[in-house]
């Protein structure tokens, strides 16, 4: 039993504290689900979840079931049980020891890395859409403006700008938001005023997985399996409710709260997603698709159709505009797992070193490299290729964190049951296996269904070519932590040079 170490004094307390020990302003449950909101929601899934048509209503509901309720749930039982600095890192930890601690923290890192280069993409076909749409087609466009703004991401956090959270959060609402509740809009417009649909509007459709478009064949190699398989990005694009786990202290009530709140977020995220999805199906013929210019081809289509071409940059600038504070949010991000794990000597001295501003310089210059290495595979593949396998793979790695997590949930509630939780899982300890049981079997399938091929036209790969690139990206990525932990050295924790990364982030953060 390892439960003297884990008791805390805040645990069970009614009032939270931030970290200059004054009590945290209280979060309404209304702000708590718009915050869960805001970290799921984005512009990179609708064009891919389009290809499934009005099918897609029925996967999104599957996997809010299988995994973003559960992910929910047991962010919300280990972030107030266990609040300690390090998140994700400190639940492991407790639960299974330093090295799948590390594991999990690095899993979480890399697939921010690896799922970069699709943001990135986004920014240039933006960009793209401001001047000339046809430019998102040549490399030697769109690979020089996605390593121009990731470097200049990162050189701008070298500084430790004390930067405006309203800022970031104006970003990111307005250059997601606004984008996606427009493009919805549009949608409707174009259905009420009897335009054609390029996707059925029937009841069987919900259930066709491989759906025919009207005008449209199949590819004769199509099958359920093979359309199937793609679905995994859903992972990804319904990912990253744990970040929030930090706030759910801050609520009232956290029993009734955290799953009204978790209620309240996942119904509009799965609205949002579905009929963001939905408003690129039904404009944006399947021939025509490009997962990275999907939702601004929606805008394309609309502002042709009314004449009014002149209002498409102004959308690509709101779209460009989110997608940059979703690379500020992010681009520092690995710092506090990182000094935790610092702290327990697992970091080398020389990934320490910080600038002075405070941001981890190496850290982020390696990381800087790795992602300019991944965006320069455009110059050699196909851009809707690569980014199918980068999200598929961002997608795995992430899951392997995730599946950590749900085993650290059960069993620190068998060996550790007695630790004061603001919020259960209800149902007790059946409740905790189910919850933690069904996650942690969907990010199995999840990452084992990356490996298949998928039969869509614009991502259709061979397998000789889609198993070696996802198995090598996928090995390489959860076979490092573990030779790194090999190597660790105690002395290297004791005199720790990261700071907090409230000190370094400052507001680089939500503003909500």
């Amino acid at each position: 039993m390892r439960e003297s170490v884990s008791v805390q004094p805040v645990h069970g307390s009614d009032t939270a504290s931030g970290n200059d020990g004054k009590p945290a302003k209280r979060l309404s449950l209304f702000v708590l689900a718009m915050m869960n909101v805001a970290v799921v929601v984005g512009l990179e899934g609708l064009p891919t979840m389009s290809n499934y048509g009005l099918s897609l209503i029925v996967i999104y509901a599957f996997f809010a079931l299988i995994f973003f309720l559960p992910v929910g749930l047991t962010a919300a039982e280990l972030g107030g049980g266990w609040p300690a600095e390090g998140g994700v890192y400190n639940w492991i930890k407790e639960a299974v020891g330093e090295r799948f601690a590390f594991v999990g923290i690095w899993c979480q890192w890399m697939q921010i890395v690896v799922w970069y280069p699709t943001v990135l993409a986004l920014c240039a076909t933006s960009i793209a859409y401001m001047f000339n749409p046809e430019y998102e087609n040549y490399a030697w466009f769109a690979v020089p403006i996605m390593l121009i703004v990731f470097w200049f991401s990162t050189v701008i956090n070298f500084r430790g700008l004390n930067f405006s959270g309203l800022l970031t959060t104006v970003c990111l609402y307005a250059g997601t938001f606004i984008p996606v509740v427009l493009a919805i809009g549009f949608a409707v417009w174009w259905l009420a005023s009897g335009h054609e649909s390029y996707i059925p509007l029937t009841f069987d459709a919900l259930f066709d997985f491989t759906p025919d478009r009207p005008g449209q064949k199949a590819a004769s190699s199509e099958s359920v399996l093979g359309s199937l398989v793609a679905v995994v990005v859903v992972f990804s694009f319904l990912s990253g409710l744990e970040v929030n786990a930090v706030h759910f202290r801050r609520v009232r009530n956290m029993q009734r709260s955290i799953p009204v709140s978790l209620l309240i977020s996942g119904v509009l995220v799965l609205v949002i997603s579905i009929l963001g999805s939905l408003s690129v199906a039904v404009l944006v013929p399947l021939a025509e698709l490009d997962l990275t210019a999907g939702t601004l081809q929606v805008f394309q289509k609309v502002f042709a159709t009314l004449e009014i071409q002149w209002l498409l940059p102004v959308i690509a600038f709101l779209a460009l505009f989110g997608m940059i504070g979703h690379i500020m949010v992010w681009v520092i991000g690995p710092t506090e797992s990182l000094r935790v794990a610092a702290d327990d000597g697992v970091i080398p001295p020389i990934f320490q070193k910080t600038t002075r501003g405070g941001a981890p310089r190496n850290v982020m210059l390696i990381q800087a490299v790795v992602v300019s290495l991944l965006c320069l595979l455009n110059l050699a593949l196909d851009m809707n290729r690569v980014f199918y396998v980068l999200t598929i793979i961002s997608a795995q790695i992430y899951l392997v964190m995730y599946a950590l997590m749900f085993i650290s949930l059960i069993r620190l509630r068998v060996i550790q049951p007695n630790v004061e939780r603001p919020f259960r899982i209800p149902g007790g300890i059946f409740g905790v296996w189910l919850v933690g049981g069904v996650g942690l079997l969907g990010c199995i399938a999840g990452i084992v269904f990356g490996f298949f091929p998928p039969s869509q036209t614009e991502i259709e790969m061979p397998a000789s070519t889609l198993i070696p690139l996802v198995s090598i990206g996928f090995v390489v990525s959860v076979s490092l932590p573990f030779i790194f932990f090999q190597c660790r050295n105690p002395e290297w924790g004791k005199n720790s040079q990261l700071p907090r990364a409230e000190d370094t982030r400052k507001r680089w953060m939500r503003g909500d």
